[in-house]
């Protein structure tokens, strides 16, 4: 049986377990110290999230072992933590993605061992209309990531000159976005 630990964070009540299990091998990093991570964080990532439709990967045995995605909200996820619905066009139903909108949502996201957190690019209240373009740039022979931070760079050059803003972010694997 797991061990589980009462805590509340902005007022809501969460039971976090197995805070010793360890999530990353090669540092030691455990899930205690992930929930405790996101807690850190929570501002400037509630920043990406909020108001966004979330895809959770998780990872239940650490980043070793086998993860999944989840695009569908926990059915036990706590009532306090919205779902954002967006139709399915390839069987005319209905997925309930997560809405991280607080500080308590991340770290319940935290506690099911959820290291990635994938934001779709459309925004409450407009579902219908991306607030951005991504271009995924994955080294790969011959490129390498320096070539890939170069076609980053060129590409913000261009955008620029469109008047468009542009920013870099790393893709959590071996890219740049």
């Amino acid at each position: 049986m797991s061990e589980r630990v009462e805590t509340v964070v902005d007022g809501r009540t969460l039971s976090l377990s197995n805070l010793n299990k360890v999530l990353y091998p090669e540092t030691g990093f455990t899930k205690g110290q992930v929930i405790e991570y996101y807690s850190l964080v929570a501002r400037t990532m509630l920043a990406h999230l909020r108001g966004r439709p979330i895809t959770l990967k998780r990872y239940p045995n650490g980043v070793d072992g086998l993860s999944f995605f989840e695009k569908n909200c926990p059915s036990h996820r706590p009532d306090w933590i919205p779902t954002i619905d967006l139709a399915t066009e390839s069987n005319g139903g209905v997925t309930r993605f997560c809405a991280i909108d607080e500080p308590a949502a991340l770290v319940f996201t935290a506690n099911l061992a959820a290291l990635e957190l994938h934001p779709q690019l459309q925004k409450l209240p407009h579902l219908d209309t991306p607030t951005s373009i991504v271009f995924d740039l994955d080294p790969g022979v011959p490129a390498t990531v320096i070539e890939c931070a170069r076609v980053a760079l060129r590409m913000r050059d261009i955008f620029a000159d469109l008047s468009l803003q542009s920013c870099v972010k790393t893709s959590g694997s071996k890219g740049l976005q």
